[in-house]
C-alpha cells in the first residue's frame, strides 16, 4: 500500500511540475509581447516599482499559503530576472550581444545556434568545424540543441567566419568545468547572486567579503558577462552549503537585488 501511495504522490508532483513549466513558458511569451509593445510605446524595459509590487504580492500570498516568504521572493526575483533578460534581448539592449544579434538579423535560426555556441563555450575553427576545446562537436548534435538542422549550423559557422567581429568572439571561446550541477554530490554549496547593476564594480568583492566573515571558502566563482548576457548573475560555489545569517548578510549588500541558494 505504501509503495502505491509513493507512486501516486510522485505522479502528482510530476503533474504539478508540468504545470509550472507550462506557466513559465506562458509568462515568457507574454514578456516577449510586452517587450514589443514597450518598444512601440518608447518605454523602458525595467519598471522598478512594478517589480517591487510583484515581489511584495508574492511574499504576501506565500505567507497566506504557509510558504516561506523569503523562498517565494527568491523564486520571483529569479523569474523576473529571466523575463527581463528576455525583454532586453527582444528590444536589442544587451550590450555586445546586441551587436551579435545585428550580425544575425533576419536569421533567427542561426542566432539560436550562436547562442548555443556561446552558452557552452564552443569554438568555430577556420575550417568551419565546431569544437569543444580540441574535440569536434557533430553539427547534428548542435542542431538538436538549437532546434534546427545541420545545414543551419553549417551556415552559422560560415557567417561567423565571414565576419571579423563574430570571428573574434566565436573563434576564441573555451568551456569551463562548471561545478554547479555536481555541487550537491560533492557536499558544496551554490549561491546565485542577482545584481542590481552587473556592470558596476565591487559585486564580487562584496559577496566574497561577506563569505569570508563567516569563514566560508569559495571553490568557484562564475560571473556572466553583462555585455553578452541579457540578465547576468554571479554564481558562487562554496566549500559547504550556506544558510541563515549568511544569506541575510548577502541580501543586505547594496549591489545585490536577489539571492538564490541551492
Amino acid at each position: 500500500m505504501s509503495e502505491r501511495r509513493l507512486g501516486a504522490m510522485r505522479r502528482e508532483i510530476d503533474r504539478i511540475d508540468e504545470q509550472l513549466i507550462s506557466l513559465l513558458a506562458q509568462r515568457l511569451r507574454l514578456a516577449d509581447e510586452l517587450a514589443e509593445l514597450k518598444l512601440k510605446l518608447g518605454k523602458g524595459v525595467r519598471d522598478k516599482a512594478r517589480e517591487q509590487a510583484v515581489i511584495e504580492r508574492a511574499r504576501k500570498r506565500a505567507k497566506m499559503a504557509k510558504l516561506d516568504p523569503a523562498f517565494a521572493e527568491d523564486v520571483m526575483r529569479l523569474v523576473i530576472s529571466r523575463m527581463t533578460g528576455a525583454e532586453l534581448e527582444r528590444v536589442g539592449g544587451v550590450g555586445m550581444w546586441a551587436q551579435v544579434q545585428e550580425e544575425f538579423e533576419g536569421y533567427p535560426a542561426q542566432l539560436a545556434v550562436a547562442r548555443v555556441l556561446f552558452k557552452y563555450g564552443l569554438r568555430v575553427r577556420e575550417d568551419g568545424e565546431i569544437t569543444c576545446g580540441e574535440s569536434r562537436i557533430p553539427a547534428v548534435q548542435l542542431a538538436r540543441e538549437a532546434g534546427s538542422d545541420r545545414r543551419v549550423v553549417d551556415a552559422t559557422a560560415r557567417r561567423i567566419l565571414a565576419s571579423e567581429k563574430l570571428r573574434g568572439v566565436f573563434a576564441n571561446l573555451e568551456p569551463i568545468a562548471y561545478l554547479k550541477g555536481v555541487a550537491q554530490q560533492l557536499g558544496l554549496g551554490v549561491i546565485e547572486i542577482l545584481p542590481k547593476n552587473a556592470s558596476k564594480t565591487g559585486i564580487i568583492s562584496g559577496v566574497t567579503g561577506v563569505l569570508a566573515k563567516f569563514h566560508i571558502s569559495v571553490r568557484q566563482a562564475v560571473a556572466d558577462d553583462p555585455y553578452f548576457v541579457s540578465q547576468p548573475k554571479l554564481t558562487i560555489i562554496t566549500d559547504k552549503p550556506v544558510k541563515g545569517k549568511v544569506i541575510d548578510a548577502l541580501r543586505r549588500l547594496p549591489s545585490v537585488s536577489g539571492v538564490i541558494v541551492y
